[in-house]
């Protein structure tokens, strides 16, 4: 069987598909295979090797179905976003679709990626109406696979060889830089985004082929309409596809002229709608809002530059790697010199234009494409860096490193050098995907790791310390430690009236959890001076000075002081009527005080931003009952079960109100079922069964 010759530069795709390289242009001989059912260069036999690439991805990444959400953007995204709360508990899929798609209702911290949303609210169906950690991360894992699996036809399709496209898979699979996009629920829009990216730049490339054989290809076009739209539904980056498009273009050498952009003229407007949808949902939300760190336009020019040289070197060294890159108190002297480092880029990728070095300038542009958007220039955000921000960007340089596992393959003589050396990458990448996987455990494990990466104390943010805290203190209950990072947190910023509100409520927490007996008044006193000094800082919010007299009202009613509690809250209100926690802090005041119309009233209001809340419409409906409202009492007790049925307290209170009405026959039912979910009747019952009123 004769060699194979070295593969030459891009080449137009032929009518028979080549399965050429990207060579330096001078030199190679030219080559190709047309793809048959026989021979080294198969379609069964880089499907063979693809399985064993997606095994490999799969093995470093099954723990994370062992792993929970994390208290990062998982909330809002999955288990407290409204539009999923009754998915499964009788919600039309018609209701739910519409409001997962609406600008307004279905954005998240302003970000308008509904495609991956929907999916959570497919899961959760499957799972009767139940959230799912380990069906939501199957799901990452599942589009991750996907996606590699499009990644390696690409390659395939570029004219790699075999051995070339299980390189380029392998490392887009298990390059530890993956990480943060597979193993975090949120990034679902990252996995989902990319699947529909690389099998839109697939039917391009066939596209393209089909021209070459003046094959009809309208099919192609319009299916590859449909996977920008999916993308770009999926998340915003997917606005640079036709750029990725014009980097292929460049590759298959096809002749650089108006038609190339003219061609593309449907992904041109989809990347507009998409990209001014994102750029109004994140407005409304505050996130283009520089207020934080204030940098002027030249020091984001230079952490740009930064965030680009960052990412250059992390595809060979991606250490150190944090779900986190707080913006510093003062930024580095590298930050200025990035520039340079940037330009010394620019100039490298000219001299290897000039050079003929195709391939390096394809890899390149591809990741400058997918990658200049996100360089933070413009945005502010919690951090600079984002490891999640290269998961398609990368794709360029695991091109050009696919291209010359290629080259060096169809060299005899370096066939075992080449199998060693990918067995080299897949132990020390697969070992360090492996470690980093195990960061997204649970809020505990994931800022922990934060914190660990943090250099210099002074420079250290406060942030890991606040959202351990929240974690200690909402999943795990553990006061005592929460107390000792939210203490840390306010010695690290103490005139951040945010971590001052946090403490205060844990000592609130503490108080209200009845472990601490006899240290309740204490607790309080503390709870309340808390509140008290967040309010005196002079970097407060209107929001945030809502919510600390919202807190403190709480806790003056804790202590048993309602007019204060409901003067603090009153003026809450006054200062952010959309405060939904005001409501319910001064629902429980008026309630303890025997004004039950402005409890409801209250109930009613906080409705309004979270209609979903079962706890608020059992609330209502108790309160309806003992005012003798009796048929808004059901009413209110209906929807709390509707979205609950487990609430085994609707059914007693819904008894009664029943049997008030003289309904005895459903009030019956009603207990029987609140019995049969292990409540016991009261006195009340008795009464009320037996024709009392």
């Amino acid at each position: 069987m004769a060699k194979k010759p070295i593969p030459a530069s891009p080449k137009k795709p032929q009518s028979k598909p080549s399965r050429s390289g990207s060579g330096s242009g001078s030199g190679s001989s030219s080559g190709s295979s047309s793809g048959s059912s026989s021979g080294s260069g198969t379609e069964g036999n880089w499907l063979t090797l693809g399985f064993v690439v997606l095994a490999i991805t799969a093995a470093c990444y099954l723990p994370t179905l062992r792993h929970d959400f994390v208290n990062w953007d998982d909330p809002k995204n999955i288990t407290e976003n409204e539009n999923l709360l009754l998915v499964g508990k009788g919600q039309s899929w018609g209701t739910t679709i519409s409001n997962i798609f609406d600008l307004e209702k279905g954005n998240v911290i302003g970000n308008y990626n509904p495609l991956p949303i929907l999916t959570f609210a497919m899961e959760k169906s499957l799972n009767g109406g139940e959230f799912s950690p380990a069906i939501t991360h199957f799901g990452n894992l599942l589009f991750h696979l996907l996606t590699v699996f499009f990644v390696m036809k690409l390659l395939w399709g570029m004219g790699i060889g075999r051995w070339g496209v299980f390189a380029g898979g392998l490392l887009f699979g298990i390059h530890p830089m993956r990480v943060e996009s597979v193993a975090w629920a949120t990034e679902r829009k990252d996995v989902l985004f990319a699947l529909f990216f690389f099998a839109a730049l697939v039917y391009y490339v066939k596209w393209l082929k089909q021209e070459e054989r003046s094959e009809p290809r309208i099919g192609t076009y319009l299916a590859m309409i449909l996977l920008a739209l999916l993308s770009g539904f999926s998340k915003v980056q997917a606005v640079t596809l036709p750029l990725s498009m014009l980097a292929l273009d460049f590759w298959f050498r096809r002749p650089m002229n108006f038609k190339l952009l003219w061609e593309k003229t449907p992904f041109w407007l989809i990347s507009l709608t998409i990209g001014l949808i994102n750029i109004h949902t994140l407005r409304v939300q505050g996130s283009t809002d520089d207020s934080i760190t204030n940098y002027n336009f030249l020091d984001r020019l230079c952490i740009g530059a930064y965030s680009f040289c960052t990412y250059v070197y992390k595809v060979v060294l991606p250490w150190p790697m944090s779900p986190l890159y707080p913006y510093p108190k003062h930024l580095p002297w590298m930050v200025y010199a990035a520039p340079l480092g940037f330009l010394a880029a620019c100039a490298a990728v000219w001299w290897a234009w000039k050079k003929g070095l195709r391939t390096w300038v394809f890899g390149t542009a591809f990741f400058f494409f997918n990658v200049m958007f996100l360089l933070q220039i413009f945005a502010a955000g919690q951090g600079f860096l984002a490891d999640r921000f290269t998961y398609v960007a990368y794709f360029g340089f695991f091109a050009i490193a696919a291209y010359y596992v290629d080259v060096l393959y169809k060299n005899e003589n370096s066939r075992g050098k080449v199998k060693i050396a990918l067995g080299v990458i897949a132990l020390v990448f697969g070992l360090w995907t492996l470690r980093q996987v195990g960061i997204w455990k649970d809020g505990y494990t994931l800022w922990t790791h934060v914190m660990s990466q943090d250099e210099g104390e002074k420079e250290r943010s406060s942030l890991p310390y606040w959202n351990r805290g929240q974690f200690l203190r909402n999943e795990r209950l553990d006061y005592e430690a929460a107390l000792k990072d939210y203490t840390r947190a306010v010695e690290m910023e103490p005139s951040n009236p945010e971590l001052l509100n946090s403490r205060g409520k844990t000592y609130f927490d503490m108080a209200a959890s009845g472990k601490y007996k006899g240290q309740d008044k204490a607790l309080i006193e503390k709870a309340i001076k808390d509140y008290t000094e967040a309010l005196s800082k002079a970097k407060i919010t209107p929001k945030s000075k809502s919510e600390a007299l919202s807190n403190r009202g709480a806790a003056y009613g804790m202590a048993g002081m309602h007019e204060k509690s409901i003067r603090d809250i009153t003026e809450s209100v006054e200062i952010d009527p959309t405060n939904k926690n005001a409501y319910a802090n001064r629902s429980i005041a008026y309630l303890n005080t025997g004004q039950y119309e402005k409890a409801l009233g209250d109930y009613q209001s906080y409705l309004k931003f979270e209609p979903n809340n079962f706890n608020f419409w059992y609330e209502s409906g108790m309160v309806q009952r003992v005012m003798k409202r009796n048929e808004d009492a059901i009413k209110s007790l209906d929807r709390a079960l509707q979205i609950n049925p487990k609430l085994n307290i609707a059914y007693l209170e819904r008894a009664r109100a029943k049997a008030q009405a003289g309904n005895k026959t459903g009030a019956q039912q009603d207990y029987q079922k609140a019995q049969q979910m292990g409540l016991k009747l009261e006195a009340l019952d008795q009464q009320l069964m037996g024709g009392g009123q």
